[in-house]
């Protein structure tokens, strides 16, 4: 079985006690915690917890020690020594991304990535916000945004909604009006 088979399998069984016991949201804040934190100066955490140089009960221990620090509830506790256990806490951050998506496509939840070359105002992230939400007929407060600066790109908005991407950056431009001039 491949890892992102084997991934969404967990992902899911997590997912099914979290809508069970109507704690998807904590569960989804919970997990990426620990991804967050396990990803801390160059993954030396998940490095340590996944070598096999120390015993599983000293990982364990370990585990113990991230979880209660995060506050994180028992069920995603008793999830994470499970991973451990079956040697898969490797697929911490795949089954995060995973339990993500479905957590957000149960809230109706739409995450977008924009880029621009240069830092813009709060104002101007409120209008790119707006306009991607009205572009996918849903309420700004379901739509959330991450932005990223990539002075590449020159100048303008480049945007990434699902499947979807919005190009209207300069280097964009530039690429194009080359094409067209080698075209010739």
């Amino acid at each position: 079985m491949s890892n992102g088979s084997l991934a969404k399998r967990y992902a899911r069984a997590l997912f099914a006690l979290g809508e069970e016991l109507n704690l998807v949201e904590q569960f989804n804040t919970d997990v990426n915690s620990f991804k967050y934190t396990l990803s801390l100066n160059n993954d030396e955490l998940l490095t340590a917890l996944t070598t096999p140089i120390f015993k599983v009960d000293e990982r364990k221990q370990v585990v113990n020690v991230v979880c209660e620090k995060l506050g994180l509830h028992q069920i995603v506790q008793n999830f994470i020594y499970v991973l451990l256990d079956k040697d898969r806490l490797g697929l911490q951050n795949e089954i995060s991304d995973i339990f993500q998506a479905m957590a957000d496509i149960k809230a109706g939840r739409v995450r977008a990535s924009v880029q621009t070359a240069i830092e813009i105002s709060d104002a101007e992230q409120t209008e790119i916000v707006n306009t991607l939400a009205q572009s996918l007929n849903i309420s700004s407060d379901k739509l959330i945004v991450g932005f990223d600066i990539k002075p590449e790109l020159i100048g303008g908005v480049w945007a990434k909604v699902g499947d979807r991407t919005y190009d209207a950056t300069v280097l964009s431009r530039i690429q194009d009006m080359k094409s067209v001039l080698l075209s010739r």
